[in-house]
């Protein structure tokens, strides 16, 4: 009987000094927020401590939270395990050890941005300007008499985003027009090269 009532005692001083000394308690969330740039993507896979609980992000979700609890300083190592597709996510506050607060990790998700640009057809006049919004660029006629001309938005568009060409100021002696086949359009997961802008006399 002596026995048993000692191995109690010795439990409950174990108890009592673990706690004391900040042991795996197991009641620390893990959790964070999601914080999209650009179009939300899918496919976000998160993972704690390598080949610890993997998380998949449901599509839009802007919370997230592991299931498994950590205990007083227990190790903590937020990884992205899988990348969503067109989209570079990064993990900050991501590692350490947990204390008495549940934990916050920040995954910020940039979608890829892409260069979108095309071809002027029959351009001889000097003063043209193409816009996509506010992003603008002037194109000047080839040297070599009626040769395609090419151009560049300077500003790269996020994969999954909108776009659409215009004329904001026309040649001398010429009219331009963008063709609609592909413009407007959505920005695929890729460099958009093939805009055609055509250009007739006046």
């Amino acid at each position: 009987m002596k026995s048993s009532y000692l191995r109690a005692g010795l439990a409950l001083l174990t108890a009592v000094i673990l706690s004391a000394c900040g042991g795996n308690n197991g009641n620390l969330g893990l959790q964070g927020q999601i914080v999209y740039s650009g179009p939300v993507k899918s496919g976000l896979v998160l993972i704690n401590n390598g080949n610890g609980e993997k998380l998949t992000i449901e599509t839009g979700a802007t919370y997230f939270a592991f299931t498994k609890l950590l205990g007083s300083d227990e190790g903590f190592d937020v990884q992205i395990a899988t990348q969503p597709a067109g989209a570079d996510c990064k993990a900050t506050n991501n590692s350490g050890k947990a204390n008495a607060y549940n934990i916050y990790v920040t995954i910020t998700c940039t979608a890829n941005p892409y260069v979108l640009g095309g071809t002027v057809k029959g351009l001889s006049g000097t003063g043209l300007v193409l816009a996509n919004g506010s992003d603008t660029v002037a194109v000047l006629p080839s040297a070599t008499a009626g040769a395609d001309v090419s151009f560049k938005f300077p500003t790269q568009v996020s994969n999954g985003s909108l776009y659409g060409g215009t004329v904001l100021t026309q040649p001398a002696g010429q009219t331009c027009a963008f063709d609609k086949a592909l413009n407007p359009g959505t920005m695929p997961n890729a460099n958009q090269l093939a805009l055609l802008v055509n250009c007739t006399n006046n």
